[in-house]
């Protein structure tokens, strides 16, 4: 049903760009997309720029990888939003320059954007895959740099985006309201949704696992809450496909800007920090730990309610979705997954900041 949908919205949107100086000769889906449909667009007519490649993207009023599911289109206009806003803020130290791709192109009739399209790109967690497959210690300056520079450059957008200059666009991403529920519901709902899955792991947590699902409800009404990307993981930072070198700068694009909405910080770096430890838990990488610890330098100092905040989520995400990738490990990995995102969980609930100084998270409390 899906490939069916692909198939017939490019070559609707063929058509609609075909009067444009985005008219494309061809259009390739992209994986990593769940919401909306993705591709490759290859222009008939190079830009001013030069530009011969773009990302195209289109949205529904579904779930483009699961039909059924009904989400509102919304959340496009809020990614435009985004990327219209943003597209000054870039974090170009170091061996990676961090940004969000440029916005070409939106018709909000179809929800249709033309996105700046990356050569070449890999997710984050799919290039951790391809690049990380074997032991090297040699890795670690470059993870660690990476890790840093999404760190640094993910708190650099956290301020920008509280910025009174930003009024604007805060206004906008009210009409995002729905992502936020969606957020919680994929993430805490199905933390408790899981333990009839894990009873004897998650049984004796059910009832901390419930009270936890209706306190984050709760911080959704909270008046500080501020803009945050709201997806921030492995799969939506895209950086070319070759390995890291010293001194070779790498693009990093920060994509899929449609979950934008008002939330708490540590939810952006709970996720991500999670993606990374699995990428330790099931597979065996030390790249994972290492990009962790970047990352939480990178990010800076916060304090201790900021980090036990960070490392509720970071064990909501183990449980709720490590426990659902399928093919990544066996069934003794994807239980010690689980038991060892429930130890995380009640430990960040409970502030038992002494334990987590002992484990792979102390970095969160690290006063860099």
């Amino acid at each position: 049903m899906a490939d069916s949908n692909a198939a017939r919205l490019s070559e609707e949107v063929l058509q609609e760009l075909s009067n444009t100086e985005y008219a494309c000769s061809n259009l390739q889906p992209l994986s990593g997309g769940t919401a909306n449909f993705i591709f490759k667009g290859t222009l008939i007519q190079p830009l001013a720029n030069g530009t011969k490649e773009v990302a195209v993207k289109h949205g529904e009023g579904y779930v483009a990888s699961v039909p059924g599911f009904r989400i509102p289109t919304t959340r496009c206009r809020a990614e435009v939003e985004c990327l219209k806003s943003i597209g000054g803020l870039a974090l170009t130290k170091g061996p990676y320059a961090v940004r969000a791709p440029k916005l070409y192109y939106f018709n909000p009739d179809t929800n249709t954007q033309i996105q700046e399209y990356l050569p070449g790109a890999l997710s984050l967690k799919d290039y951790a895959l391809r690049h990380f497959s074997s032991p090297d210690p040699s890795r670690k300056p470059l993870c660690l740099e990476l890790g840093r520079s999404l760190g640094a450059w993910l708190r650099e957008f956290h301020a920008w985006a509280s910025l009174p200059e930003q009024a604007e666009l805060r206004e906008e991403l009210k009409s995002n309201e729905p992502m936020q529920k969606i957020k919680h519901m994929a993430n805490y709902q199905t933390l408790v949704g899981t333990v009839s899955n894990f009873p004897s792991i998650l049984g004796e947590a059910q009832e901390t696992f419930e009270k936890i699902k209706d306190a984050t409800a709760k911080e959704l009404d909270r008046p500080d809450l501020q803009i945050i990307h709201g997806d921030f993981w492995t799969g939506n930072a895209l950086l070319p496909d070759r390995p890291l070198e010293n001194g070779d700068q790498l693009p990093v694009f920060i994509v899929d800007w449609e979950m934008c909405q008002f939330g708490l910080p540590p939810l952006d770096l709970g996720q991500m920090i999670a993606e990374l430890y699995e990428l330790s838990l099931f597979k065996n990488m030390d790249e994972g730990k290492w990009l962790i610890e970047g990352f939480t330098a990178g990010y800076g100092c916060v304090d201790d309610d900021f980090a036990l905040r960070t490392a509720l989520h970071v064990g909501t995400h183990l449980v709720a979705w490590g426990s659902r990738v399928a093919g990544w490990g066996s069934e003794a990995q994807v239980q010690h997954v689980v038991g060892l995102g429930k130890d995380i969980i009640l430990r960040a609930w409970d502030k038992d900041r002494v334990w987590f100084e002992g484990g792979d998270l102390a970095c969160l409390f690290t006063k860099h």
